[in-house]
């Protein structure tokens, strides 16, 4: 469809994408109730999150500005291996900031359906706040793929999104929800 060769490497990048999504399903996932806005603002405020969140953010803001400013400064802007590592950067950056957009995707779901259940969530500013940051970030991992899809391969900027985006994803929802102690040693030895 995208008119590349698939490969050698394209095949064995593809198993181990498919193996990676696998075990991640199996091990990675831990079930718990939908929660209501005071409970998910709890959460929120708990002080672990706080600092992951401070530190993904310093990380990403760090990282963006950093390679920005190599490019804008250095005359390596043209050169065939900058313009790799740039892609691969923004692919990070993306697969990031999309992991932290699915967290507040299942807030807000989980949001929705308190409210489907009679309990309306929407009538306080902080839902609204939740919706927009999972717009926000949104939109930004969507910024931040197109810029790495202009300077690397779909073939290698996907599978290091996938890989980014899951890793984040499961240490987001660990974190979040409190759920560091229910997933045994071998199950995160599997999803690592």
């Amino acid at each position: 469809i995208l008119s590349e060769p698939f490969t050698r490497w394209s095949l064995c990048g593809t198993l181990l994408v498919t193996t990676g999504a696998v075990l991640i399903a199996i091990f990675g996932a831990i079930p718990s109730p939908a929660h209501d806005l005071d409970e998910l603002i709890i959460l929120l405020s708990r002080k672990p999150f706080i600092v992951w969140m401070t530190l993904q953010a310093l990380f990403v803001v760090g990282l963006g500005t950093a390679i920005d400013l190599v490019n804008n400064m250095s005359s390596i802007s043209h050169n065939s291996r900058f313009r790799l590592a740039r892609g691969i950067i923004y692919g990070v950056i993306s697969g990031d900031v999309s992991a932290h957009a699915l967290l507040f995707a299942k807030s807000a779901v989980e949001l929705c359906i308190k409210t489907i259940g009679g309990s309306n969530q929407f009538s306080h500013w902080q839902s609204w706040a939740i919706v927009l940051c999972l717009v926000l970030l949104a939109l930004l991992q969507l910024y931040y793929l197109h810029r790495g899809l202009k300077l690397v391969s779909t073939s290698i900027l996907y599978p290091l999104v996938f890989c980014v985006y899951n890793i984040i994803a499961i240490l987001d929802g660990l974190i979040y929800f409190n759920q560091v102690s229910l997933i045994p040693p071998l199950h995160a030895g599997l999803i690592a």
